[in-house]
């Protein structure tokens, strides 16, 4: 399906803020926010819990003095046709609403070609729904504000699964060239080279216990998320001893067994340390060992959130 580019016009008068977070997060599913706007009177008292929302968001907001009736419809209406025109990167628009009197406007954007999608309540008139090539009830949108971005202190995996879970659609595998769209929407920041990899593929390959590739080519990716993979959480913290280290993994001797963790699983102040056998460590726990496992990798736990402790010095054999 073709990716497409979205202006987002909100009547901010006939829509709670709380809503919008659900907003963005149900166009982005449809494709990429070039621009949002989001139209009232911003003088009333009763729309100052918008401003926090606002700046979360990265929404601009447009100002119209309530000079007249539906003064700020208006203004959203005058907005739109002219971006019609001039903004030839628009390929898609989105009326925030649920004011029936929106739907000649949403049969004019039709006209030019463009695709029209509508979100409302679900007493929005029918003309306004059948106007809009796909319309989406408000109530049905997430209830949540997206979780911030993570810090580069904490793991990593969080934000790839819920990177794959915003880009999948209907349990289908997600291609790689979209899941780092998504990352890039929850993290602006977001580079794997930040966690010593050159690549998205090589950092996706090398978290293989959340990830299994669908189909290879030389120029196409696919992956799904493995069965059971969840975001983690703080779990038991433990200490321990790097037993081996080759290139980008390493395993942990302790008191539970033994661990394995990648490159990744590292604090983002020390994956700079040049790790050896020998160094002290304390980690979270992922998943605990399980020496009873049929394949060999998954007797190892996986550890997270590896923070050096200090190197201990191995006593050599006198003799």
């Amino acid at each position: 399906m073709k990716n497409r580019t979205f202006a987002v016009l909100v009547d901010g008068e006939n829509v709670s803020p709380k809503d919008f977070h659900g907003v963005i997060q149900e166009v982005e599913k449809n494709g990429d926010i070039a621009l949002r706007r989001v139209y009232a009177d911003w003088t009333r008292p009763p729309l100052s819990s918008w401003k926090d929302i606002l700046h979360e968001t990265g929404a601009r907001p447009i100002h119209q003095f309530n000079y007249g009736k539906d003064a700020a419809d208006h203004a959203l209406i005058m907005d739109a046709i002219e971006l019609t025109s001039t903004n030839t990167r628009l390929d898609a628009f989105c009326i925030v609403s649920s004011d029936g009197g929106y739907h000649t406007l949403a049969q004019r954007i039709r006209e030019k070609g463009l695709h029209v999608m509508g979100i409302g309540k679900r007493n929005t008139p029918q003309r306004l729904r059948q106007a809009c090539h796909h319309f989406v009830y408000m109530d049905l949108l997430e209830k949540e504000a997206p979780k911030p971005a993570k810090q580069d202190d904490e793991s990593l995996e969080d934000l790839l699964v819920r990177a794959y879970r915003s880009a999948e659609v209907h349990g289908e595998s997600v291609y790689l060239g979209q899941l780092g769209s998504h990352l890039k929407k929850l993290d602006p920041a977001f580079d794997p080279r930040s966690y010593s990899f050159n690549s998205l593929k090589a950092l996706i390959k090398a978290n293989s216990h959340l990830f299994e590739t669908e189909s290879e080519t030389h120029d196409r990716f696919f992956i799904t998320l493995k069965e059971g993979a969840i975001e983690t959480k703080p779990d038991q913290v433990l200490e321990g001893v790097i037993s081996r280290w080759i290139s980008h993994y390493g395993f942990i001797e302790s008191d539970l067994g033994p661990f394995y963790f990648a490159k990744t699983n590292v604090r983002a102040d020390q994956r700079e340390h040049r790790f050896k056998a020998g160094d002290k460590v304390r980690f979270s726990v992922a998943n605990l060992p399980d020496p009873g496992a049929g394949d060999s990798s998954e007797q190892n736990g996986k550890a997270k959130e590896i923070e050096v402790l200090e190197e201990l010095v191995l006593a050599e054999n006198p003799d």
